[in-house]
């Protein structure tokens, strides 16, 4: 999931600033996805993915293995997003299952009470789609949350996920067991893109969500890298074709794969004489 080579590691390790920004580079993203999923908040996903950055960065001297590093790098970000103190705007709503489930319930409208063209009600309901999934997953617990997202979402195995949380394979798998059954029962019921007979629709959460300010029709706030927006529809009907296990993980997994450039931010916070010329 986190892929750093081995001789970025040892380049860095000597005061190679081109080697850093390489590392940094390629741990900044896969970090970033894993802490929206966490966070459901894109601030607070920026935030401690900057200081999983430190971590990795202020502790590569510690690293034994060097061909290992993007292992390690993921249990450093596992643990940091486990045990974080702070909650999530999202989080701090503490939300659960029933309560979410009512909540959809309430405040829905038409679509076209939008009033949006073609491209801006494609755009907007992509970001209900992704907000609403990415809250759901606050439900979980952060133990059962992250071992939903490893092991459904970035398909891990349970090696892997197991050794990235630092637990046996068995725990592993008995909490992901325990995450999806909750996220399979709440889709079937309430999620229109993976049941048809769910009682919630994408479609009715839009004018609310402008209304209240939480989506925009430009999508800037969502930063991902479709060059297309959303097809909602195709997306309903391939889910809808495959059994309903599968359905709430084909969910899960079609929300994009989000970019950001933290180095910056991060240079300057950690080692300001890094400049754009560094290297």
């Amino acid at each position: 999931m986190i892929i750093i080579h081995e001789d970025q590691v040892v380049a860095a390790r000597e005061g190679n600033r081109a080697a850093l920004d390489a590392l940094v580079r390629s741990a900044q993203r896969p970090i970033y996805n894993l802490a929206l999923r966490m966070l459901a908040d894109p601030a607070s996903a920026e935030d401690a993915t900057q200081e999983i950055l430190i971590r990795i960065i202020t502790n590569l001297g510690s690293l034994r293995d060097p061909g290992a590093a993007g292992g390690w790098a993921l249990r450093i970000a596992c643990r940091h997003l486990v045990e974080l103190r702070k909650q999530s705007r999202t989080e701090s709503m503490r939300l659960s299952f029933e309560g979410f489930a009512e909540d959809l319930e309430q405040g829905r409208a038409p679509l076209s009470d939008a009033g949006l063209s073609k491209v801006e009600e494609a755009i907007t309901l992509e970001q209900v789609k992704i907000g609403c999934t990415m809250a759901l997953l606050t439900c979980l617990s952060r133990n059962l949350r992250i071992a939903y997202i490893l092991g459904e979402i970035f398909e891990l195995t349970d090696g892997e996920a197991a050794k990235a949380l630092d637990i046996a394979q068995s725990a592993f798998r008995q909490r992901l067991k325990r995450a999806r059954v909750a996220v399979l029962d709440f889709t079937r019921v309430k999620c229109g893109i993976a049941s048809r007979s769910a009682s919630c629709h994408c479609s009715q959460r839009v004018a609310p969500a402008l209304k209240a300010g939480r989506i925009g029709t430009d999508g800037a706030n969502i930063r991902n890298e479709k060059g297309q927006p959303l097809d909602l529809q195709r997306l309903q009907d391939g889910v809808q074709r495959l059994e309903s296990g599968r359905a709430a993980a084909a969910l899960m997994r079609s929300n994009p794969d989000f970019d950001i450039d933290l180095m910056p931010r991060l240079m300057r916070s950690l080692v300001p004489e890094f400049g754009p010329n560094a290297g």
